[in-house]
């Protein structure tokens, strides 16, 4: 809590919401939470994307009566568009591991690279960088790029033709 409540804007340099990093590290498993005094939204998405799970803001029902409160307060609509954009931040925020998420199973193929063949590789050939290229789409069960190093110096069990994607039963063993 900033106990600034003149609705200021310059009360956002004053803020410093990373202090809910150090809280959690100082008091593990305790329940974190902002009061806040500030205009708009920002800083409690802010504060809920660093932990905070208890919200506390000012209420009116009149931003323009009479008092230090409610010029900063929030209404009934700003109180439902706080709420409203703090779901959607959760909704973002998702899991910490990496995966090719549900909605984009059908767009991962084209926006992902594999490994392609950069010109005709003739059964027997060992492969070398230059005869690979990284390309659009990644087809499923096309080599990824991160595994260029380990492809290199394998051999071609049959004609691969240009463009087309490498996969693992493609190659064989170096001689």
């Amino acid at each position: 809590c900033n106990t600034n409540y003149t609705a200021s804007l310059e009360n956002f340099d004053h803020i410093h919401l990373h202090v809910l990093d150090t809280y959690r590290t100082m008091f593990p498993g305790v329940i974190l939470g902002l009061s806040d005094h500030t205009a708009g939204h920002a800083t409690v998405l802010g504060a809920v994307t660093l932990g905070a799970r208890v919200i506390e803001k000012h209420f009116t029902d009149d931003n323009s009566r009479v008092g230090p409160d409610h010029p900063f307060s929030m209404t009934p609509n700003t109180w439902r568009d706080m709420v409203d954009c703090t779901r959607e931040l959760e909704r973002a925020l998702g899991s910490a591991d990496k995966f090719v998420a549900g909605n984009e199973q059908h767009t991962v193929i084209v926006q992902r690279r594999c490994l392609r063949a950069a010109r005709l590789i003739q059964a027997g050939e060992a492969l070398t960088r230059e005869m690979i290229d990284v390309l659009r789409p990644a087809t499923p069960g096309a080599i990824l790029p991160y595994e260029i190093e380990a492809v290199i110096g394998t051999r071609a069990i049959a004609d691969i033709p240009a463009g087309k994607e490498l996969r693992w039963t493609d190659l064989g063993a170096p001689k």
